[in-house]
Order: C-alpha cells, then sequence, then structure tokens
C-alpha cells in the first residue's frame, strides 16, 4: 500500500541524495513532463487542419473578420475548461489530500489523467472534447498541488530550493515536448492522427509513475501529524543520510513536534487573522501564483502557433519557431537551480519581472510592423528566457515554504487554484484580446509585470536557507507590513549547531503505556526553552 508502514527504508534501501534523485527522476520528472505537456497541447495542435476540421466551430485559421472574433471567443471558452477542471482538482486536495496522504493524492491524479486523456484522444464532437479538457485539468490540479509540497515536507534546509524548484525544468520541457511531437506527428500524418496521437501520447507517463509511487516515501510530515513518529524518523534520517538517532535527525522531528504540538489546523483559521497567519500566508502563497500567469506566459504558450501566424510566420516556419520558443523556456529553467539558494527567492522573482516587463513592452510596439516581426520574435524569446529564472518553480516552492504544517495543503490548494483561476481568465481572454487589439493586448502585461516587482519587494519574506518551522515562527511575530523585515533579521537557525538546536525544542515525552507508545499514549509537554519560543 502506498506510504505504509511496512516501507520503512523507503524505494528499497535508498538513502541520501540517491533518494533524492530518485524522487525526482521517477516521480517529479515524469509527472510534470504530463502537465507541462497538457499545459501545451493545444497550442501545438490548433493550428492543425486535421484538428479545425473535426472541431469547425474554433476554427480561427481559416477565418476573418467578425467570424474569427466569436470562434476565438468559443475557442477560448474551450480551451479555459482545462482551467477550470484544475481548479476543481486543486481544490478537491483540501478535502482529501490531508486525509489520504501525498502519495496517494498523486496517485489519484494519475488515474483521472489516464481516463482524461483517452476520452479526449478520442473526440469526435467538441462537447466530448471539452468534458476531456475539465477532466484532464483535474488530474493536472490534482498532481501540481500534491507534488510540491510532497517535495518541500520531504526536503532538508540546504539545498530545498533546488529540489523543488527542478519541477521547472520538467514543466517546460514537457510544453516543448508538446510542440515537437505535434510538429512530428504533423509532417508523420495527414489525417486526425497528427492531434489524436500527440494529445495521447503523454498517457505512458502516468503509467511509469503509478507503480513507482509504491515503493516512494511519504511526507515524514504528513505521518508525524498523523502520528505515525517512527516513520516519519526513518524517512528523515533516509533522506538526511543519517543514523536514525543523529542529532540531526532528533533536532529535524523536534522542530515538527513543536510546530505539532504549537499549532492548530482548523480550517476556519484560514478565513481568521490568528497568531498563525494562516490568511496573510495563504494570501502571498496565491498571490505568488497568480503572477506565474498573469504576467502573460500563457498566453503565447496557449496560442503559440497562431501568436507567430500573426507575425507572418505559417507553416513550417511557424512550427519551429513554436518548438524553439517553448524549448527555450526549458533551457532558461535550468538556471534557477544554481541560483534559488544562492541569491534567494525574492531577488529572483524581482529579476525575471523586470526581463519580462520589458520584453512585453516591446513586443507591445513592435508586433503590428510586419517590418519589425522579427524584433517582435526576438524579444518573445527574451521573454522565454526571464520566465523560468522567477516562475516556473519557484511559486510552487515558495507556496510550500510559507505555509505551516497542519495548513499546508489546504494553502498549497488555494495558491495553485489562484495560479489556473489566473490562466482561465488569460486563456478567456486572450484570443478575443489579440484579435481586438492587435498589439496593444500586451501592453497589459508589460504593465502587470512592471507592477508585481514592488509587491514582492515589499510583502514576500525571504525564506531561503530558512527551515519550514522557522518561516512558521516568522510569520507568528509579524504583520503584514513588517514580516520582510523580521525575516530579514531573525537569525538562522542554519547557522546553530543541530545539538543546540535538539535541545531547545526538545519535547518532554511521557508514555503512559511503554509497551504501546503510540499516538493515543503519548502525552507532550513543552520545555521553558520551548515556551521561550512561542
Amino acid at each position: 500500500m502506498i506510504g505504509s508502514a511496512a516501507n520503512l527504508r523507503p524505494f528499497c534501501g535508498l538513502r541520501g541524495l540517491s533518494l533524492k534523485l530518485a524522487m525526482i527522476m521517477l516521480v517529479v520528472a515524469p509527472s510534470f513532463l504530463l502537465f507541462g505537456f497538457n499545459n501545451g497541447s493545444t497550442g501545438g495542435v490548433g493550428h492543425l487542419e486535421s484538428f479545425v476540421k473535426v472541431f469547425p466551430s474554433i476554427d480561427t485559421i481559416n477565418t476573418t473578420g467578425a467570424e474569427k472574433s466569436y470562434k476565438a471567443t468559443i475557442l477560448g471558452v474551450v480551451t479555459a475548461c482545462y482551467d477550470l477542471g484544475a481548479v476543481a482538482g486543486a481544490l478537491s486536495c483540501i478535502a482529501f489530500g490531508d486525509r489520504i496522504g501525498r502519495l496517494r493524492s498523486i496517485f489519484t491524479g494519475l488515474v483521472l489523467a489516464v481516463i482524461a486523456l483517452a476520452l479526449e484522444s478520442s473526440a469526435y464532437s467538441l462537447a466530448q472534447f471539452v468534458v476531456s479538457r475539465l477532466l484532464i485539468g483535474g488530474a493536472i490540479g490534482i498532481i501540481s498541488a500534491s507534488i510540491p509540497i510532497w517535495q518541500t515536507e520531504c526536503s532538508t534546509t540546504k539545498h530545498r530550493g533546488m529540489f523543488v524548484i527542478v519541477e521547472g525544468i520538467f514543466i517546460s520541457a514537457g510544453i516543448a515536448m508538446s510542440e515537437w511531437i505535434a510538429f512530428g506527428f504533423s509532417e508523420a500524418f495527414d489525417n486526425s492522427a497528427q492531434w489524436r496521437v500527440t494529445i495521447v501520447f503523454p498517457v505512458w507517463l502516468a503509467f511509469f509513475v503509478m507503480p513507482v509511487l509504491f515503493f516512494m516515501p511519504e511526507s515524514p510530515r504528513w505521518l508525524a501529524r498523523k502520528g505515525r513518529f517512527e516513520e516519519a524518523r526513518s524517512i528523515i534520517a533516509a533522506v538526511m543520510d543519517k543514523d536514525i538517532d543523529s542529532h540531526e535527525v532528533n533536532a529535524e522531528m523536534n522542530h515538527i513536534e513543536y510546530t505539532l504540538e504549537s499549532t492548530r489546523g482548523d480550517m476556519s483559521l484560514l478565513f481568521k487573522n490568528t497568531k498563525e497567519r494562516y490568511l496573510h500566508r495563504a494570501i502571498i502563497a496565491a498571490w505568488a501564483q497568480a503572477m506565474t500567469q498573469l504576467c502573460g506566459c500563457s498566453a503565447m504558450i496557449f496560442y503559440t502557433g497562431t501568436t507567430f501566424a500573426d507575425l507572418g510566420y505559417t507553416g513550417k516556419a511557424g512550427s519551429f519557431l513554436s518548438c524553439g520558443f517553448t524549448t527555450t523556456f526549458t533551457v532558461a529553467a535550468f538556471i534557477p537551480l544554481w541560483t534559488v539558494d544562492r541569491f534567494g527567492r525574492r531577488r529572483l522573482f524581482m529579476l525575471s519581472l523586470s526581463g519580462l516587463a520589458i520584453a512585453m513592452a516591446v513586443m507591445a510596439g513592435t508586433s503590428n510592423e510586419p517590418r519589425l516581426a522579427k524584433v517582435t520574435v526576438a524579444f518573445m524569446f527574451i521573454y522565454a528566457f526571464f520566465y523560468p529564472l522567477g516562475f516556473l518553480g519557484l511559486p510552487f516552492l515558495y507556496a510550500g515554504e510559507i505555509s505551516g504544517l497542519k495548513m499546508r495543503m489546504p494553502i498549497s490548494a488555494i495558491a495553485v487554484s489562484a495560479q489556473w483561476l489566473s490562466q482561465f481568465v488569460v486563456g478567456q481572454v486572450t484570443p478575443a484580446g489579440t484579435a481586438n487589439l492587435s498589439n496593444r493586448y500586451w501592453i497589459i502585461y508589460a504593465v502587470l509585470n512592471a507592477a508585481f516587482i514592488p509587491s514582492v519587494y515589499l510583502f514576500f519574506p525571504e525564506t531561503n536557507d530558512r527551515s519550514l518551522e522557522e518561516m512558521d515562527r516568522i510569520f507568528d511575530q509579524s504583520t503584514i507590513f513588517n514580516v520582510v523585515r523580521h525575516a530579514r533579521e531573525l537569525p538562522r537557525e542554519s547557522q546553530i549547531d543541530s545539538a543546540t538546536i535538539e535541545e531547545k525544542y526538545k519535547p518532554h515525552i511521557e508514555y503512559t503505556s511503554p509497551q504501546n507508545p503510540s499516538p493515543a499514549n503519548v502525552q507532550r509537554h513543552l520545555t521553558s526553552e520551548h515556551v521561550e519560543a512561542k
């Protein structure tokens, strides 16, 4: 059974770096390739004649004027159904994510993805296509809400950013893969197989991951919350590659137990301004995720083919540019692996937004001039370079870092839902926006990107080199307006000896039944240092 007590030696005894690599390559990589592929799949096939022949009501390729504008609106609705499904999928994690665990949540999303892709690739009516888009969106919503939390809760403070932000590489690689696969099959076939095979292609990724999950470690923080402390300790020891009774493992466990002791997890707290400041955290996490779409990324990725066609690049030239554009995201996504734990989260957010604002401003000024088409294309690629620096994997990482243990899944689900809702809005308005506003449409995103920079500077606390439990204490002591200052001034525990931390946060544990030290028979009392820490 996934996450069962029998799995005390995670993934066949792998430990430390080898275990982390197994988690990344066998679960995170294929799952987020599936995520990215479905994010970009309509952009790769939406301009194919074989596609619009089956669905003539969303044909914006062979139409002009008022008819094109009308069908562009319908296309926006159809495309955006994927995002509405993702919102529902992410929010569903609030109901069952903390109940069944991280791995079972991921498994549920993968099963739903298999069903949805089968329906989508076999669609002969727009109604079936819309339903399948809703279902695949739901699957991706569950996956995108569950995996970052699983990664974050299985990570140690050091290199946590690199461990989680690698998701961005696979999202962008999935998008690029969808473009290249669509291009390849468009050359290989001359019928509906061009897009049907493309859409169903990533189903093998889901089939690959599902059996692997039975050998993966469950989140130690989720296990601790459920009272399964020995399993949690074993997994932490395996991830750290330390002895189960080492100072480092004891310190991490005491951190977790302290957080469980001193915080509450009632869902109603999300709507109250309590000491734990869950509403504050949820707003920041949701804002970070919403920016990933409100900066204009999906406006180009969803409609890559039509965007280049509007610039005069059709046929193979347009397909090659579309593939190159999405591949640029993947190449640039490697950069944060070396920068996220060196320069921190805030700097990457602001650097990325600065580049995006400039790129969008230039596109707005040049995309309506045929003689400047090459300049527009160049800045589209510059946009593709800057976006991954701050907005592919970083918002998923950041949302998990600032959420408290008992509310991490609900806050992550809300944050991911904000991303999908924003993507829904962008997907809905972009066809009509580009059809009616032309180049002026990109001005909106230039302004938004510039406006986001001061919001990050003023309200986003730095999480780099902080344990998840340290972030709890930072929010406990802060308000909306001083959380950034407190995060900057509070001494980092990474600079303190682990034995000191272990002692400082060590709870007194009294077992009422030595023969059965289960959570129900354990009474914990805080030490004086523990009270001072609160």
